[in-house]
């Protein structure tokens, strides 16, 4: 059998067997018989002992040449008659993976298929009943006019390339009102189940002169990508960007940090809350909830007085409505109280509050 064509192919069925077929987390193990009986299901013909041997001795020290195991200097190692494997250093764990295909299979821009190939990939990390244990899939079709639209706005991106794009505001499911922006796209985010696009807005930066990255943060705009209809390459327009990458990366993360729902703003603030409740647990309640909504930098400054039913805390947020909607629901649990420590966020929730107290007084609330 040693001069077998099919003896050369052997040791990469072995390899493949080891890094698929085993597990290197939880401990999976498998004995020469085993492998014999592998091989022939492959190839159709029975191998002997001691070439099983050769082979894992030829696989580690492949392995060995490459650095790419974690922890050891062999692969494959042996516990009496059996054989385990290690974890390699661009190994995906099962953790991992399981959290990709939840993630995969819970958002909008998805195809079923895609978490197929995931479990292919890693057959060991799920068993045939996994689905049935696993996170409720809600799996939805994209049309291929979004799909298109996406890719043309990751090539804006990658290749500085600027967009026209049509944009509008969504009513039920059509879009109405849409206009045309030229736009320098720069990066894409992920919230509320929908992605944003980061970009400049080429017209707000040419009025304020091209030759200044700080002003040219103020031109940064956030469009939601379901309220874009279309996407062409501007082809004769100029890419508008940043002269220095590190003041780049800082200003998209900071702007994008000052991102509150669908608003973007360039205006951080900071708001230090006091929330009262008659038990500790109408105060979590509270909180749990604000903390939900307004997700981005929220600290505890004090929890000391959480027993007595007091809970102190910081937030650093965009400027925006949503922070507000986030305040009035804070107010509408039952047995808490606030107090906003940030005089001009107090006038202008005030202002809200009167807002909200005239349309119930309309409708004859």
């Amino acid at each position: 059998m040693a001069n077998s064509e099919l003896s050369k192919l052997k040791v990469l069925f072995m390899y493949d067997f080891f890094k698929t077929q085993l597990n290197a987390y939880n401990h999976d193990s498998v004995t020469v018989n085993d492998l014999i009986g592998y091989l022939e299901d492959k190839t159709g013909y029975t191998f002997e002992r001691k070439s099983i041997y050769s082979d894992i001795s030829r696989i580690n020290e492949y392995v060995e040449k490459t650095e790419t195991v974690i922890g050891s200097d062999s692969w494959i190692t042996s516990e009496g008659k059996k054989y385990r494997r290690n974890e390699l250093k661009d190994e995906i764990t099962i953790d991992e993976a399981r959290l990709i295909v939840d993630a995969i299979s819970t958002t909008t821009f998805v195809d079923t298929e895609l978490c197929n190939k995931i479990t292919r990939l890693f057959p060991t990390y799920f068993p045939a009943d996994y689905e049935k244990r696993a996170l409720f899939p809600h799996y939805r079709k994209t049309s291929k006019r979004s799909t298109l639209n996406l890719n043309c706005i990751r090539s804006g991106i990658e290749d500085k390339r600027p967009l026209r794009i049509s944009y509008g505001y969504k009513l039920g499911s059509e879009l109405i009102e849409k206009s045309d922006r030229l736009i320098s796209p720069l990066a894409l985010d992920w919230e509320n189940n929908c992605y944003y696009v980061v970009a400049v807005d080429n017209k707000e930066a040419e009025s304020r002169g091209l030759g200044n990255d700080q002003e040219l943060t103020k031109a940064l705009r956030r469009y939601r990508f379901d309220r874009i209809a279309r996407v062409d390459y501007a082809e004769k327009e100029a890419f508008i960007d940043y002269k220095n990458d590190a003041l780049r990366k800082q200003e998209l993360m900071q702007f994008i940090e000052n991102s509150v729902s669908a608003f973007s703003s360039d205006k951080p603030v900071h708001v230090n809350l006091t929330i009262t409740g008659e038990t500790r647990k109408d105060v979590l309640k509270a909180y749990g909830a604000f903390a939900s909504r307004i997700t981005n930098n929220i600290f505890i400054e004090d929890d000391t007085k959480l027993e007595k039913g007091i809970l102190k805390i910081r937030v650093d947020t965009g400027h925006a409505p949503t922070l507000f909607t986030g305040l009035f629901e804070l107010s509408t649990f039952d047995n808490v109280e606030i107090e906003i420590g940030n005089e001009e966020i107090c006038r202008e929730y005030g202002e809200y509050i009167r807002k909200a107290a005239k349309a119930a007084k309309l409708a004859g609330l």
